[in-house]
């Protein structure tokens, strides 16, 4: 399963994989949800307004969604509070500003970051999944947790919420949480301290970050795999997002148990790890009345394990080489080169399919090999710049003649030159367009959005209206498929993201929030470079589409000036069909 950088095919009646279209249609409200709960309360209705306040950081987590699960099944249920995180991974109220997203003076803007519980908690994890992850520009995988205690009910709750924090969650008593902080080798007050500015003024603990970027990198990785077995999995209602928080168990298990993180990364022991994991999803399987997939191994017949866990156990040894934990110079200034490389292997193990991906072990061996300290000097220049793709380096062998100068590095891991950053967005329109159209008699594709922002030229942010269309799979004779529409409105709110140590006017992505048809999620662009494609210049943008990067185009770029729309066919008439539907 691709999790990055599909891109489409520009091409008219060229067959394709399926693929998910434009803004597609979100869950219901009314969702189901599987029994769960280990330990901590569902809560009791009540007129308490209990606010929850707090950060996230892996990197910082920009429109990540926060939630309290209150019955810990791994998902949002509709009843559940939830908010979004802002630029910076806060949630309710963010210290370097001073803002209170959840006064009674909050705008509409700020109050989609408000995390209030109109039930009462004592008991309750916070869970993170979604959004993006600032320091390296990519989408966050995966989720993270906080257990919190609010026994003072009528105070905010304020927590950190990181890699750390997760694989402390499963520890129900003060004696596991004491054991399982000397296992990891931390302090209590570890669990409080944001690793990425430490003393206030941007120093980081890179002792505290090489811990955390290795937790959440080998979850990630493990989860993925056993998500794409047991792919119900986030998508059948009910059921966890993804596998992570059944990971994150099996491993604090291991930790405690062995007594050493690094113990626990070794490929035995990762066996384990899974084969736990495993059980606790064929449990939800099995809860849900869903057909389980073939066993994938365990702990002494590894079978389907056995590449996972050899590719994770890796992980430890390219943090290591990227992020020496003794470190003391290092700032959010000269990190984020390192953090992007460390994520361009990720990203390679997620999305690795049925057969070997032998670039893997080319980029361990690019990594931790010290006679490739040159290079790798020169990857980490070209990450450390605002122009850092890596799209192109995920996909890169790691070796060869377009691998080994420091101009060619610098090519693989950069968009290109004549990629436009994003420096005004306030008062323009962007149209973007799927240039595939898919192909007649039975599979014609259309996707458009237009967007409209509201602001002036040197805003940050603001809100937008948008023109939605979404065909997928169309008949000639003009009949859509479910979930299509010739032309919607959206609206939303839009925000420039800055890269890290850059100023507002030096970035490449835009973050939204997105209203469309009663659900509402986040999205990026991702500033790209300009392709000619059929004799005309385009910009490319890279797309979140529903969870997925996805290349769409421009001629136009953001343009000065346009209008909202009025409804549903002032939006039709704005996106006319281009395969004559």
């Amino acid at each position: 399963m691709t999790k990055h950088y599909t891109k489409a095919t520009p091409l008219a009646g060229v067959c394709h994989a399926p693929k998910r279209t434009l803004l597609s249609v979100c869950l219901s409200a009314a969702l189901l949800t599987a029994c769960g709960g280990t330990g901590q309360d569902n809560g009791s209705p009540s007129s308490i307004k209990q606010e929850f306040s707090g950060a996230v950081l892996d990197g910082y987590l920009a429109r990540a969604t926060v939630f309290l699960d209150s019955n810990n099944n791994g998902t949002r249920d509709a009843w559940e509070a939830y908010a979004f995180t802002d630029n910076e991974g806060f949630y309710s109220f963010n210290s370097n500003t001073n803002t209170d997203y959840c006064a009674d003076t909050a705008t509409p803007q700020e109050q989609q970051y408000c995390l209030v519980s109109r039930t009462s908690h004592t008991n309750v994890v916070v869970r993170v999944d979604g959004g993006y992850d600032v320091l390296t520009g990519e989408p966050f995988l995966g989720q993270m947790t906080r257990r919190v205690n609010a026994n003072d009910q009528s105070l905010p709750t304020d927590s950190l919420i990181s890699p750390l924090t997760s694989v402390l969650t499963s520890a129900l008593t003060d004696e596991q949480t004491a054991t399982m902080l000397n296992a990891l080798g931390l302090q209590p007050g570890d669990l409080d301290t944001d690793y990425l500015n430490s003393d206030g003024s941007g120093s980081i603990d890179a002792a505290l970050l090489n811990k955390a970027l290795t937790i959440h990198k080998a979850v990630t990785v493990l989860a993925d795999r056993l998500t794409d077995t047991y792919d119900e999995i986030g998508e059948n209602f009910g059921t966890p997002n993804d596998a992570s928080a059944a990971v994150y168990s099996a491993l604090a298990d291991s930790i405690a148990s062995i007594g050493t993180l690094d113990g626990a990364l070794q490929p035995n022991a990762l066996y384990q790890i899974l084969d736990t994991a495993e059980e606790e999803l064929k449990a939800v399987y099995k809860r849900k009345d869903l057909t389980l997939p073939a066993d994938m191994g365990d702990a002494v017949n590894p079978q389907s394990f056995q590449r996972i866990a050899d590719i994770v156990s890796d992980i430890a040894p390219v943090v290591d080489a990227l992020i020496n934990d003794t470190d003391a110079s290092a700032t959010i200034d000269n990190i984020a080169g390192r953090a992007r490389a460390l994520e361009s292997l990720v990203i390679k193990a997620v999305n690795e399919s049925e057969v070997n991906d032998a670039t893997i072990e080319n980029a361990v061996e690019f990594f931790t090999n010290n006679s490739n300290e040159p290079l790798l000097g020169a990857l980490i220049d070209s990450l450390d710049a605002d122009t850092a793709d890596l799209g192109t380096l995920s996909t890169n062998d790691f070796s060869g003649t377009d691998f080994d100068s420091v101009l060619e590095i610098a090519a693989s891991s950069s968009i290109p030159a004549n990629a436009l950053p994003i420096t005004r967005v306030g008062g323009t329109t962007l149209r973007l367009s799927d240039l595939f159209l898919g192909s007649a008699p039975a599979k014609l594709d259309d996707s458009e959005v237009e967007f409209y922002f509201e602001g002036q030229a040197e805003d940050t942010n603001g809100s937008f209206t948008a023109c939605v269309k979404v065909i997928d799979d169309a008949n000639e004779d003009g009949t859509l498929g479910d979930g299509n529409t010739r032309g919607d409105v959206a609206d939303g709110f839009w925000s420039i993201l800055p890269s890290p140590g850059l100023g507002d006017d030096d970035t490449y992505n835009l973050v939204m929030t997105i209203n469309f048809l009663g659900a509402t999620y986040q999205g990026i662009v991702k500033a790209g470079g300009v392709e000619n494609i059929g004799g005309i210049d385009y910009q490319a943008m890279r797309f979140d589409n529903d969870g997925k990067l996805e290349t769409w185009y421009t001629q136009t770029g953001f343009v000065e000036g346009g209008t909202a729309p009025a409804d549903s066919a002032d939006c039709e008439a704005r996106l006319p069909s281009r395969v004559g539907i």
